[in-house]
């Protein structure tokens, strides 16, 4: 925009200024001053009223531009808010950012299987310390680590809903009433089994609580972790397919090879907690650097978010890209290619489109007043 724009806007609020204050005091009954004389009484074009302001803003001596002078204190916040919404382009460091963290995120998805063995064997340490076997031992003669005919094996924990982070109400139900409740299937036929008389006896609800997370937190650390959240579902429907899958993906080639909640959660989580250390502390040092504070505005949160969201999805399809090819060529047993589905980066992807599409339709509906709307304000 031509800086003559503001420069007519700014002379003509200063003008405008005067004659509300002039009319004020004729008003109050007082004698105002001579107001400067107006020599653009009649028609002109742009340049010669441009030309005629800047003489006055030459005698008068108006050299500093204050547009906001010219608005309410009610409009002037309105605006503030509205400028406050709007969206603020990425630069090459955004962008360099971005594709450093994606470099790290997808260098996670592809040498995850090293990765998850590094996990299992510093999980597998916290086994020796002493507070682990005092937890081991605390979470002994449960019901849901019922190994029974039918529900014993490696992969017995897939078989038992106690074992299972999406059904804690049955896994305390069993602890409480002392017995196990399972499902076997026998060529298709579905036997409903409860097995009771040979547990401990536990006396309050928060006991059981108590009991259940310290059984949990010994098997996460062992190699066959604990199956992911849902599976003892899939193991009692009544389709085989889904509970031969259910068994298998977390069975996996040899301990701990399989689809559990440390190869499918807890590893993949690093990937995503990389990426957000890296943006994170990119945006928050460029705040710091420009202002003082590491404070984020709503304009900075927006474009933090959009950062955020264009890393993971990256990392998100770089890790869909890696299971397809290894459903499709590589693995001969299909259902161990979702070991490399990263659930936590999508599960992140999801909520962090939610909020950028947010964000986009507050700016959209963010509109700043037309002339029009300003001039009722006014008149009002």
């Amino acid at each position: 925009m031509d800086d003559s724009v503001d420069r007519n806007l700014d002379t003509l609020s200063r003008r405008l200024a005067e004659l509300e204050s002039a009319t004020g005091t004729v008003l109050a009954g007082g004698g105002p001053d001579r107001l400067p004389e107006n020599d653009t009484a009649g028609h002109t074009s742009y340049a010669e009223l441009t030309a005629a302001n800047d003489r006055l803003r030459s005698r008068r001596g108006w050299t500093d531009i204050d547009l906001d002078a010219a608005l309410t204190p009610e409009q002037r916040a309105g605006f503030d808010r509205w400028r406050a919404r709007q969206r603020i382009p990425w630069d090459r460091d955004d962008v360099l950012a971005v594709g450093f963290a994606t470099v790290l995120g997808v260098a996670a998805v592809w040498y995850d299987t090293a990765v998850d063995g590094a996990v299992a064997l510093g999980l597998s340490a916290t086994r020796k310390t002493g507070w682990m076997r005092g937890w081991e031992r605390a979470g002994k003669r449960l019901p849901i680590d019922y190994t029974g005919p039918g529900f014993g094996g490696r992969a017995h924990r897939v078989r038992s809903p106690g074992h299972d982070l999406a059904r804690p109400f049955e896994a305390l139900k069993q602890i409480r009433a002392g017995e196990f409740r399972g499902v076997r299937w026998d060529y298709g036929n579905k036997h409903e089994i409860t097995v009771g008389g040979r547990f401990r006896e536990v006396d309050s609800l928060a006991e059981a609580l108590v009991l259940w997370v310290q059984h949990l937190a010994a098997d996460v650390v062992t190699p066959m972790s604990l199956p992911m959240p849902g599976s003892s579902w899939l193991y009692e429907l009544d389709n085989r397919a889904l509970r031969t899958f259910a068994h298998e993906v977390y069975l996996g080639s040899s301990a701990g090879n399989g689809l559990n909640v440390r190869s499918g959660i807890l590893t993949p989580s690093l990937s995503v907690i990389t990426t957000e250390v890296v943006l994170r502390t990119h945006v928050h040092a460029r705040a710091y650097a420009a202002t003082g504070s590491a404070r984020l505005d709503e304009r900075e949160r927006a474009r933090r978010d959009e950062l955020l969201l264009a890393a993971h999805s990256l990392v998100g399809l770089a890790s869909a890209g890696k299971t397809l090819a290894r459903m499709i060529i590589l693995d001969d047993r299909k259902g161990m290619a979702l070991r490399h589905v990263n659930v936590p980066v999508l599960l992140r992807v999801g909520c962090l489109a939610v909020q950028v599409a947010n964000d986009r339709r507050t700016r959209v509906r963010a509109v700043a007043q037309d002339w029009d709307e300003l001039a009722v304000q006014l008149l009002e």
